[in-house]
């Protein structure tokens, strides 16, 4: 079968992933831990999850998400640490200045890895894409005492894969022309947007690398998963056309609707609020970002309005954390005997996905089955998975798979 292919031989992108980076962190700011294993994740004798371990460490077994006391008994000599999230964003600071060197397109995805556009520019610098990578890698070295693995290729896709290929301080460069030499024999779960469930579905019809999800009709998988399956066929076929953006933080993220007819029902007022929070939760999830302050509105029939505010401990996206503060929230605030006509809901102070403090057992289980949540509603639609409180607002909105259709829809994405 013949694949129609992007003019993707035009497009120069490295991407960058710092090698083992929190542990890399800690032991740039300290010397002395150079000399053995570092895991961070928390303290050893928490019932936390290790994050990051460095390679040392990750040579006699310890893997991210193991819990804190197997890695002790992998790695008894080992030092365990919390973590200091300042330092982090600090030496990814270093990083991005030393990016920004080479092209002004760089879209950093997290405070670790980042994607640079060099289309064009190649004339301008007078080097290979390999002799950039590894100027790069020089640079970083001698700024932060760390090292950082690129990975070459004509889409997002194929460099962010190679990145993973020969760490850590390795260099892989995928010619145009080899794409799907290389891509053929990676696992299918390397590809974006194939999570645990995909993974699971893909094996259960013998598909395992991304080879065999090259061999699967386009319409079987659209069968299998809806329009992800079609992204699933073109990636696996190398067609990628996502450019690298640099992206803007939003100062907030806010969801709000009025009702029809003011009311005076309060229940309703809160459920309203609790599948706005649903969606909120989702969109930070989507973006990869974490919000910190938590506000709600509310507007009353006399046109006076109510904010109330707070913020969390640190920043999530957890849609259950907001909520719980999201109802603190409406428990303090005024309804009087008015009626209420919009409420609305903000969350601020708005930052990266990036691992801020110690990973809890419980908090990754919370992921995992968020992250589940996320799937299967990407894949059947937002209302295939809600709360049970919220099937109460099928007695005031219309329902459809995409959501509730509320009195504000262009608010309610």
């Amino acid at each position: 079968m013949h694949v129609q292919h992007l003019s993707s031989s035009l497009r120069h992108i490295i991407h960058i992933d710092a090698d083992a980076f929190f542990a890399s962190v800690e032991q740039g700011f300290v010397p002395l831990l150079r000399k053995n294993p570092v895991i961070v994740g928390g303290t050893e004798n928490q019932r936390g999850v290790v994050h990051t371990a460095s390679y040392d460490a990750r040579k006699k077994g310890v893997r991210t998400g193991m819990p804190l006391k197997q890695a002790k008994k992998l790695v008894p000599d080992a030092t365990f640490l919390k973590g200091n999230f300042e330092h982090y964003k600090a030496v990814s600071t270093v990083l991005q200045n030393i990016y920004y060197q080479y092209t002004p397109l760089v879209e950093l995805t997290s405070l670790d890895d980042a994607y640079l556009d060099l289309t064009g520019t190649l004339s301008l610098h007078e080097k290979s894409l390999v002799e950039i990578s590894r100027e790069i890698q020089k640079q970083v070295a001698a700024a932060v005492n760390m090292t950082v693995s690129c990975g070459i290729g004509t889409t997002k896709l194929l460099a962010r894969l190679a990145s993973g290929q020969n760490k850590p301080n390795g260099i892989t460069y995928v010619r145009s022309g080899t794409e799907l030499e290389f891509l053929h024999p990676l696992p299918v779960e390397e590809l974006p947007g194939i999570g645990r469930m995909a993974k699971e579905k893909l094996h259960q019809i013998g598909v395992f690398t991304i080879g065999d999800l090259r061999s699967v009709p386009r319409m079987v998988l659209m069968q299998h998963f809806g329009m992800n399956g079609k992204k699933f066929w073109e990636l696996a076929n190398s067609i990628d056309g996502r450019e690298v953006k640099q992206r803007i933080l939003p100062k907030q993220i806010s969801r709000e609707t009025g009702f029809e007819e003011d009311v005076s029902d309060l229940d309703l007022v809160f459920e309203v609020l609790h599948y706005l929070t649903e969606r909120l939760g989702k969109k930070l999830r989507e973006q990869g970002l974490t919000g910190q302050t938590v506000s709600v509105k509310v507007d009353y029939s006399d046109h006076k309005r109510y904010v109330k505010a707070r913020s969390l401990a640190e920043a999530t996206d957890c849609t259950d954390v907001i909520f719980r503060l999201v109802s603190q929230l409406v428990d303090e605030t005024p309804f009087r005997r008015l009626r209420v006509r919009r409420v609305g809901l903000t969350v601020s102070k708005i930052d990266r996905k990036d691992w801020q403090g110690e990973l809890f057992t419980e908090q990754s289980r919370r992921e995992a089955l968020e992250s589940t949540i996320d799937e299967i509603r990407q894949r059947f639609g937002f209302t295939a998975v809600l709360p049970a409180s919220l099937v109460n607002l099928q007695k005031h909105y219309r329902m459809e798979k995409s959501g509730y259709v509320l009195h504000a829809p262009a608010l309610t994405q």
